[in-house]
This record gives structure tokens, sequence and C-alpha cells, in this order.
């Protein structure tokens, strides 16, 4: 190979540069890819990356290109952030404005020139349209209504008084402790037991932490009134695990109403659609508890006065009326003493008049009954004379015939004694068994071998029992 067959390697870097200068010097380009290792270096205000291009399918890289940016490029990007929360970072879909650059040392590359910030609104909004349909076809308990969003959790009715309360929030949150500060130092001396349960609040990826931490609060079994999720400012970025499918429909099923202050001052969150209650940040979820225990104290104190008032005006009226009866009593009172009186003055001279008639003519009844009442006990004293005679004579009698009939039942049992007389009972041909000093009349307990003493009229026997059979009463077979 001789000296004019080769070039060196910085000639031809200069070649390409010189073409590719004279084919995209000027020329900018609006480019649809996704970032991937990006790098900023904060003290140059420069982001590296690389923009790619994959697959339909997600699973292979068809272009690659390093990019970078600076100056203006670089507050394109701050502006992109600001506008729709979301940082520039890896995994993003762009659409970015690029210009072609080679550099001999460097190679090939783009300067991002622009970023369309609304691309990546619209992609953020599709995504979170997406969940929120998903969540509605695949949970019967999620409804849309309108363009409102009905849950089990958002169906709970709060308690008329809020005590206990479970707060979800990072260990480091300002934001729990702001929440905290409001509780406890509410104008009305209310007093709250507050849980801390911390998690991981930011990172869509951290999504299982949280759950797992909604989890724990079910379990532990306490009754808690409320559940406030908790988290002070941040980027959009940060709030992208409030978005997570999974988060939205544990929120929407939780059987604890609760009550989110996330903090974000822009958009809604899907987390906040699907709870009871949504507010922008933790002091406003303390407040709105603080506001509810409020309202029922506000409707006991009204009810408490409305009861006063009405009590007040109850008596007021009975006590009217209660004084018009009084008056009415005390007049018919007068009235009616006025009557009777004029009656009983009537009736006093009536009596007068009749009790002298009455008197007259009892008079002449007592001297007749006094009369015959001298005669009655003579005759009286005859009959009964006469009855005492007769019952004397029948008594005398009765008795001779009672006496006569005892003295025959008794004669009757003693010849019964006497045929019944266990020396009568042996003269007979029975016999009395004695075991163990005791008179059987069962075998239950006597076996073979055993001695027993039969009793006859003038012998006694002692025996061993050689068998034992059986026997019904009935005479055997011979």
């Amino acid at each position: 190979m001789g000296p004019n067959q080769y070039i060196r390697l910085s000639q031809l870097s200069s070649q390409i540069q010189d073409a590719i200068n004279a084919q995209f010097k000027g020329q900018k380009y609006w480019v649809l890819a996704d970032i991937t290792n990006h790098s900023f270096k904060a003290d140059k205000k420069i982001h590296y990356f690389e923009l790619v291009e994959k697959s339909e399918t997600g699973s292979t890289i068809t272009a690659k290109i390093l990019g970078k940016s600076w100056g203006g490029g670089a507050l394109k990007i701050l502006d992109f952030e600001i506008t729709t929360g979301q940082r520039f970072t890896n995994n993003l879909h762009v659409l970015v404005q690029v210009s072609v650059d080679y550099h001999p040392l460097y190679g090939l590359s783009v300067n991002l020139l622009d970023i369309d910030s609304n691309f990546m609104l619209g992609i953020l909004e599709q995504q979170r349209n997406a969940t929120l349909a998903r969540l509605v076809r695949e949970n019967d308990y999620i409804w849309k209504e309108r363009e409102e969003y009905s849950t089990f959790n958002s169906r709970l009715k709060l308690p008329v008084v809020i005590q206990r309360v479970a707060v979800i929030s990072s260990s480091s949150s300002a934001g729990n402790e702001d929440f905290r500060h409001t509780m406890a130092h509410n104008d009305f001396g209310y007093v709250f037991q507050i849980d801390d349960y911390h998690t991981v609040v930011q990172g869509d990826n951290n999504a299982k932490l949280f759950l797992n931490k909604l989890i724990e609060v079910y379990n532990t079994g306490i009754p808690y009134d409320a559940i406030v999720i908790a988290r002070g400012g941040g980027s959009q970025s940060d709030f992208l695990i409030f978005d997570n499918y999974g988060i939205g429909r544990a929120v929407a099923k939780f059987p604890i109403p609760i009550i989110t202050g996330i903090g974000h001052q822009k958009n809604v969150s899907i987390t906040d659609l699907m709870a009871h209650t949504q507010t922008k940040t933790p002091t406003k979820a303390a407040e709105f508890i603080i506001a509810h225990n409020r309202s029922f104290e506000e409707n006991i104190l009204s009810l408490q006065r409305t009861i006063a008032i009405k009590s007040q005006q109850l008596f007021l009226g009975h006590y009217k009326e209660l004084n018009r009866i009084k008056t009415l009593v005390s007049n018919n009172a007068r009235e009616l003493t006025a009557k009777h009186r004029e009656q009983l003055n009537a009736a006093r001279q009536q009596l007068a008049v009749n009790s002298g008639a009455v008197l007259h003519a009892n008079q002449k009844k007592l001297l007749v009954a006094s009369q015959q009442t001298l005669q009655y006990p003579k005759m009286m004293l005859v009959e009964r004379t006469g009855e005492l005679l007769q019952l004397k004579n029948s008594l005398k009698t009765f008795s001779n015939v009672y006496l006569r009939r005892q003295e025959l039942t008794m004669e009757h049992h003693q010849k019964s004694i006497k045929m019944m007389s266990p020396h009568n009972i042996l003269k007979k041909g029975y016999a009395i068994v004695k075991f163990n000093d005791a008179i059987v009349s069962s075998a239950d307990g006597i076996n073979e071998g055993d001695d027993f003493e039969v009793i006859l009229k003038d012998t006694r026997l002692i025996s061993t029992v050689k068998e034992k059979i059986q026997y019904d009463g009935r005479e055997p077979d011979l």
C-alpha cells in the first residue's frame, strides 16, 4: 500500500463533518422519541441524554442518537418542567426540536432546541383518562355520574364527630407536621387521636409500598373515623403515584372514609377523585375535619337554644293557661259553694221535718218488737230443750252401734295378723333364705360356692350353692 492510499482519521472526520454540515446546517427537525440515559450537570446547566425509538411492541430499539441541550435549549426544558409539572428525565415520550451536529471527537449527536409541552400534557392526560376509564370499567363499586365519580368510599357516611384519625404520609413530611399543628391548635379545644403510618408518597414505582400501608391500617382493626393522606408540595412528577391504578382502586373500595390533602394546587389526582373528600393541602384537610366537628357542635348548640326557647314559650303559654284556669276554678268554687249552701239549708229543714215523722213511726215499731222479743226466748227455750233430749237419745244409740262395729273389725285384724305371722307361713311349707345375715328374695348377689342359711318351721339349714339355675316362676318341665 503506497503513501497516497490512506488518509488520517482526522481527515475522514473532517470530511464527514463537512458533509453533515453541508446537508444539515441551519436545519431544524421536530422529532418524536423517548429519553434515556439522562444526566444533568447543574454547574454548567447542560443536559446529556439519548433519543431512542422503540418498536411497536417496545421490546427492541430501532434507532438511537446522542443528545445534549444547553443555553436556550436548557431554558426550554425548564419551561417544559414548569408548564407540565413533569421533570425532564428518563422514559419520557417527547416531541422535541433538534438540530444535527457532528464533532470529530464526540461523534454524531443532536442539540435539543425546544420541547413541546402540550404534547407531554396530552400524553399525561391520556394516561390519566385511560386509568379512570379502566377503574370504572373493571370495578362495579366505581360509577361515573356526569363529570363526577362515585365510589364505595365516597358513599360512606362520615361519623358525626371525627376523633380517631390515621395519617398516611412520609416520615419527613412537612405537610404532616402542618396537619398535626392545625389539629392540635384548633380554636375550639377539640382533642384528636392521630396515628402515623409512614411510607413513601412519591414516585409511581413506590405504589406497592403505599398499598401495603393502606392494608396495614385496615389490618390493625382500629375503628378509625377517617384516614388522611397527607403530602406537601412538589413537582408534578412527584404526584404521579396518586394517579396509579392500584392505589385508586384500593382507595375507592376502602371501608373507612379517606380524606386527601396531597398538596398540589393545579390538578386533581385520581386518588382525589376516588376518595371520600379531597382537599388541596394537609392544612386544608385538618381544617375540614375541624369544621366537620364544629358543624356538629353548632347543631347541638342550636338545638339547645331551640329547646330553651321552646321551653320558655311552652312555660309562658301554660302559665297563662294555668292562671286562667285558676281564676275560673275560684269563681266556679264560690258559685258552687253558695249554691250548695242553699241546698244544705233546705235539706236541713226537710231533714228536721222528716226525722220527727220517722222517729214517731219507728217508736211504734219498737214497742211491737219489744213485746215480741220478750215472748220469743221462752218459745225458743222450749223448742231447744226438746231437740236436746232427742239428740241425747240418738247419740246413746249410735255410740253402742259404733263400738260393736269396731270390736268386730279388731277381731278380724287379729285373725289376719295371726294368719300372716312368719311362724304360720313356715308351717305351710315355705322357708326363709338368709345370705350374709340378711334375708334375700333374689339370687342376684349369690354365686356358686357361696354359703347360705335356710330357715324352716323348726330347723335351720346351712347350705352351699352347687349350681345356679335361672327360674321364671313356672313349674319346670318333668
